[in-house]
């Protein structure tokens, strides 16, 4: 299994390809370019006739050099604003199917109650009719076993007995626990009929939300080859310039992004009020967080500030750009599958300690090359959610179940929450369109300087990356695990 994800990986690391994203992947790390919508016109490059003359020319090789950077990260940005609208048919559908197991569990708890109510009503319709035979042999009050014959059923039986009169003290206790237990299973059935009504809506929302996240991902598949044929062209074209190799060139690229990502967060404010969160991003009112205030810092307190990468360095001879390969079409499940929700533990558990965020780490980096496929939680299929759910179930800590916005609620709900200023890695970072948990749509792993384990998309499945659009990041992450 690890042989073949460390092939796929190595397949990878010349293109570039991830949900409706092309991307770079070099040692697990990707160069993500997304296109799910119209894509964005990039800076026209520099042809290859441009590049050869470039390099013999040392004066215009640097100008050439940094159109082909721009020109790379007109893609990468391009790619990073349009990959939203698959990760939100993506969270679409893991609400959908969360609502679907909500109702399946609903169904099965009313299914088990109404068994035991069964049984008991049975018991109790059984002391009645005994109290029939009783009372009709010693002659007492107006019961006669004929009632035990006419009686269509334990229902109608209850009703004859309780339409005689001169009924003892004890005859109207049986009587009346009898009505009640009965009482109790008409209610249940009422409920069961509800539950059963509730789960087939849930059902058809739930295949619905699917086909919409397989017809986006499918729509996407044709920009994205287009996106990622230019984005190894220019990948190969820095790299024959400045006399390195396509890997060294990603690699440089990966670090750069890193390196920027974390430039981004650290200018990024920090919100005021508690570490919990409880005081912003309330659950489905679509707020903006509180203000905050300035002063962000993206250092690590607890388990230091990952070291920054180094910048690859320069192979004497250019090597041979590979050709890129042409991206699977995405995988679509026959039926939509429903994910599983770890039970929650009532109340917080004691903190575990900082080496599980590390464990999570390392499950979720070992999965790396497995594919994406829409409520995927393993063992080698995965969606967002579900590879960060089963990560950390794999230190045994919970996470609230499986989709974006159940685990940030989650994690608030048990004080889990600190600024995203203070992330460090093992951290669960949470995506949103609105700044607000109710538009929240992808969560990822923090793994070190600037980069995160994310299952991406159908087309790219799970890679480490730079932490892209920082600025679409909830102002609190997650801390499953160590202190606070």
């Amino acid at each position: 299994m690890r042989a073949r994800k460390a092939l796929n990986a190595v397949k990878h690391s010349a293109r570039t390809l991830s949900c409706g994203m092309a991307v770079v992947a070099v040692l697990g790390i990707g160069l993500s370019v997304v296109i799910a919508g119209p894509a964005q016109a990039a800076p026209s490059a520099p042809s290859w006739d441009d590049v050869r003359a470039a390099k013999a020319d040392t004066a215009q090789a640097q100008s050439t050099v940094d159109e082909l950077s721009d020109r790379l990260q007109t893609l990468q940005d391009a790619a990073d604003r349009a990959q939203v609208v698959e990760l939100q048919a993506g969270q679409k559908y893991a609400l959908a199917s969360s609502e679907q197991q909500d109702a399946q569990a609903t169904l099965d708890d009313l299914t088990a109650q109404a068994k035991r109510a069964k049984s008991k009503a049975d018991d109790s319709a059984k002391q009645v009719a005994g109290l029939v035979v009783e009372l009709s042999r010693t002659g007492g009050g107006d019961l006669s076993t004929t009632m035990l014959i006419d009686a269509s059923d334990s229902k109608d039986l209850l009703y004859r007995v309780g339409t005689m009169s001169h009924l003892s003290e004890r005859s109207a206790t049986v009587l009346a626990q009898a009505r009640a237990d009965q009482n109790t299973v008409d209610s249940i059935a009422a409920q069961q009929t509800s539950a059963t009504t509730a789960l087939a809506k849930a059902t058809d929302a739930t295949k619905r939300a699917l086909d919409d996240a397989n017809d986006t991902a499918s729509s996407a598949q044709a920009r994205v080859q287009k996106e990622q044929e230019q984005q190894d062209e220019v990948l190969q074209q820095l790299a024959f310039l400045k006399g390195t190799s396509v890997a060294t060139e990603t690699a440089y690229w990966n670090a750069q992004q890193a390196k920027q990502a974390e430039a981004q967060l650290a200018s990024q404010t920090t919100p005021t009020g508690d570490s919990g969160g409880t005081t912003t991003n309330t659950p489905g009112t679509g707020t903006a967080p509180t203000t905050p205030s300035s002063g962000g810092s993206a250092t690590n307190p607890g388990t230091g500030t990952p070291a920054k990468p180094s910048t690859p360095s320069t192979p004497a001879k250019p090597a041979t750009p590979s050709t890129p390969a042409k991206p699977s079409t995405p995988s679509k499940p026959s039926t939509p599958s429903t994910p599983t929700t770890p039970t929650a533990p009532t109340t917080p558990t004691a903190p575990s300690t900082p080496s599980k965020a590390a464990g999570a780490i390392a499950y979720a980096r070992a999965q790396i090359g497995d594919a994406y496929v829409f409520g995927g939680a393993g063992p080698n299929q995965w969606d967002c959610s579900g590879l960060v759910m089963m990560a950390y179930s794999s230190q045994g800590i919970a996470t609230g179940g499986h989709n974006v916005v159940w685990q940030y609620n989650y994690f608030k709900s048990i004080g889990r929450l600190v600024p995203l200023s203070q992330r460090q890695p093992g951290d669960i970072l949470f995506y949103s369109s609105n700044g607000s948990v109710s538009g929240a749509y992808h969560d990822s792993i923090v793994t070190g300087y600037g980069t995160m384990v994310e299952a991406a998309n159908p087309q790219r499945g799970v890679l480490e990356r730079a932490i892209w659009t920082p600025s679409q990041l909830l102002p609190y992450v997650a801390r499953p695990s160590g202190s606070l």
